[in-house]
């Protein structure tokens, strides 16, 4: 079957309406040995079109960004003229997604039109785009109204590219944003969505204890190589103090929710 006869078929249709079924189909999900993985519940969530916003905590080696990957790619593939931005905290990393991009293009078949593909952009013949690109104000600004916005290691990103992100949501209802990462000390954007946001956000912790697919003997490993702190952070999940911290997280939350009383009243 070609690209073209693909999308009039009833196949077409059922995967534009669940992404799920599209990856497991292709089996577009691998591992390391180029084998079908399926997606755990909430990978699923993650890629259902029911959550506009999901944030994601989660250790190292989860597999978030090859889910972000895939969603920018259906998206991309069943949605005409999207724009799915993937923001890393470096090149390195951006190139990394969008290197998984392609993976999952090179399992599908027959493959959609491209009119781009370069090392971080990917457009296709019906106007869709997919860029990857490193996560600081200079690069984001000038894109608007992004249907997919996900933000790797979301913990990293400095105040000021939220504040410069957001924004571009406004003029598109419909736009999704995700953020996943494992936490980097009790402090930034990303630990005040996890600890404060409202019901409107998706929230999904994945530690490296309850994951069955990891190796126990490698878990106990990290544990008994890594500073405790280290292990609790990027395995289990924890904000722990930062280690560049001059203050305790306590001492900082008591300082700014502890009532003072003023010096002199307005009698005096």
């Amino acid at each position: 079957m070609l690209y073209h006869d693909l999308k009039t078929s009833l196949q077409w249709e059922i995967h534009k309406a669940d992404p799920v079924r599209w990856v497991h189909d292709y089996g577009l999900l691998r591992d390391k040995g180029g084998n079908p993985v399926r997606l755990d519940e909430e990978q699923q969530s993650i890629l259902s079109p029911a959550n506009r916003r999901a944030i994601l905590l989660c250790h190292r080696q989860y597999g978030k960004s090859s889910i972000a990957s895939l969603l920018c790619f259906w998206q991309a593939l069943f949605h005409p003229r999207s724009l799915c931005l993937l923001v890393s905290p470096s090149l390195r990393q951006s190139s990394e997604n969008f290197r998984k991009v392609g993976d999952a293009l090179s399992y599908l078949s027959p493959k959609p039109e491209l009119e781009e593909d370069n090392k971080l952009t990917l457009q296709f013949s019906n106007g869709s785009r997919i860029i990857s690109l490193p996560g600081t104000q200079k690069t984001v600004r000038g894109f608007t109204a992004p249907d997919i916005l996900f933000i790797d290691e979301a913990s990293e990103a400095a105040d000021e590219l939220f504040t410069a992100l957001f924004p571009m949501l406004t003029s598109n209802p419909a736009g999704r944003m995700i953020l996943a990462s494992t936490p980097k000390g009790a402090r930034g954007f990303f630990h005040r969505i996890w600890t404060e946001s409202g019901a409107e956000w998706l929230r999904i912790e994945k530690r490296a204890s309850d994951n069955p697919r990891l190796d126990p003997e490698i878990l106990a490993e990290a544990k008994r190589t890594l500073p405790e702190w280290e292990y609790r952070q990027e395995f289990e999940c924890e904000f722990v103090q930062a280690q560049d911290q001059y203050f305790s997280n306590e001492t900082i939350k008591m300082m700014f929710d502890t009532p003072v009383e003023p010096l002199w009243s307005d009698s005096t």
